[in-house]
């Protein structure tokens, strides 16, 4: 997601909240609320907020705060009747959050805003296990048609969710500080994985020049020294 803020610019605009601070907000007790009431930041330097919820470990949902139209949208990617009601109660979690901020830090940011729950059309998952996908997807359009509401229109197959998560991983690599030229291209670190010695021999693949350490390579020992001296084809572009 931060990576979608930089690329539309809008690093000013939306803050990105950690999903385990946005469900400590909806269920938490006050006291862990106080601990999470992020001090050193001033909502007034933002028009939004978007995070996700993990109910019960096995399932996301999306959370977006518009602070222009004083709104909570609190999506679930399975259908769920009761969108509404958890929303404005997330409203009303959110008030109470501002206000403890108020109480603790002496802020005012968002303090005067009577939020309240809302509800926006969107596609719904078709399986059980793409609501991670799904809520991406959601904070995507959303980010992309910001302020403005989105037209969530998306194809939600086995095919589309498949093609989706290509994407997504791609998007990562992207993002991420892997050097190929100091990093492994098996553990994606610098050293090798503990318990593996502190110093490996490496490889590099002449196919697609990738280097590798010599002990996250699946070869035994006569075929690591023909590894060295002969251009066999790459383990991960076999």
């Amino acid at each position: 997601m931060h990576y979608t803020v930089t690329k539309l610019h809008l690093e000013k605009k939306i803050y990105i909240m950690n999903h385990y601070t946005a469900d400590v907000i909806l269920t938490g007790d006050r006291k862990a609320v106080r601990r999470h009431s992020l001090s050193k930041v001033n909502f007034d330097d933002y028009e939004a907020i978007v995070s996700f919820i993990n109910v019960g470990e096995t399932h996301w949902k999306f959370l977006y705060i518009n602070a222009a139209e004083s709104s909570v949208y609190y999506l679930d990617p399975l259908p769920n009747s009761a969108e509404q009601v958890e929303s404005e109660l997330a409203a009303h979690k959110f008030c109470e959050y501002f206000q403890t901020r108020t109480i603790h830090h002496r802020t005012r940011d968002w303090v005067d805003i009577e939020f309240r729950g809302a509800v926006m059309k969107h596609p719904i998952q078709l399986d059980g296990c793409s609501c991670g996908v799904i809520v991406l997807m959601m904070a995507k359009a959303v980010m992309e048609a910001f302020p403005e509401l989105p037209k969530m229109e998306f194809g939600k197959s086995k095919k589309h969710m498949a093609q989706e998560r290509r994407a997504l991983a791609l998007k990562i690599l992207e993002a991420s500080v892997f050097d190929a030229q100091n990093n492994c291209s098996m553990c994606a670190a610098s050293k090798p994985p503990s318990p593996g010695p502190s110093m490996t021999d490496w490889i590099q693949w002449d196919s697609c020049t990738r280097w590798f350490h010599a002990v996250c390579v699946p070869l035994n020992k006569v075929q690591f020294e023909q590894a060295k001296n002969t251009a066999w084809d790459c383990c991960l572009c076999d």
